[in-house]
């Protein structure tokens, strides 16, 4: 009766005692971390020591429960936030480059179609520089009647008609030319992307095929391994 008696008093007594002095007592924490010399500093509470660094809280029963890093620096949060916008630019890269392979998936059905679709491609602009090519000639020839024209006028002075035909011929080949080496160095392009789209075609490919069927792959290297 008297054990009952007590058990009921100390209830009583933990039920009326404030809310927050209650937790305390049961959640009660120590605040340690290393001071400037790297000694061990340890208190109730957060020791003055221990503002702006690193510090764990352990509980009553020496479990570290939480660990609080230092604030960072100028030097540091600006280098974060250089990582930050790196793995961003990265990420943006790589979503970029799975749409361009999906896309590439589904415009060709084998390498033979990226040959076909790059040489009608490049047939187009050979077309384009071979009337390029043709107007040159022209204005050649042309270049030739106004020049054999001016042999008139070595010792009087040249007529203005003529000079601007001259003038105009000039222009008309140095733009014909210009368009000639522009479309030139745009079949070297072409060549190439649809080089770098055969190559990734063929990787892509490959990778499905290892993904179908992983055993398929894992043959020829375990072939390879064979004693001989």
């Amino acid at each position: 009766m008297t054990l009952r008696l007590g058990s009921a008093l100390m209830l009583l007594t933990a039920a009326m005692l404030p809310l927050p002095a209650a937790a305390q007592a049961q959640g009660r924490m120590t605040y340690c971390c290393n001071d400037g010399s790297g000694k061990q500093i340890c208190s109730d509470v957060l020791p003055k020591e221990c503002y702006g660094r690193a510090y764990r809280e352990i509980n009553r029963q020496g479990v570290t429960v939480r660990r609080i890093d230092a604030p960072m620096t100028a030097a540091q949060r600006e280098m974060k936030e250089a990582e930050a916008r790196q793995a961003k630019e990265e990420e943006v890269k790589r979503l970029e480059q799975d749409r361009k392979n999906r896309a590439l998936l589904a415009t060709y059905a084998s390498e033979k179609d990226i040959d076909n679709l790059r040489d009608r491609a490049l047939a187009d602009i050979q077309k384009t520089i071979k009337t390029a090519q043709d107007k040159q000639d022209e204005l050649a020839k042309e270049k030739t009647k106004l020049d054999a024209e001016a042999e008139f006028y070595k010792k009087r002075p040249m007529p203005p008609k003529l000079k601007a035909q001259m003038r105009d011929n000039e222009a008309d080949m140095k733009t014909q030319q210009a368009a000639i080496g522009s479309k030139q160095k745009e079949t070297e392009a072409l060549k190439a992307r649809y080089e770098d789209e055969k190559l990734r075609y063929r990787e892509l490919t490959k990778q499905k095929t290892i993904e179908r069927n992983p055993a398929a792959a894992a043959a020829p290297a375990a072939a390879g391994s064979r004693p001989r």
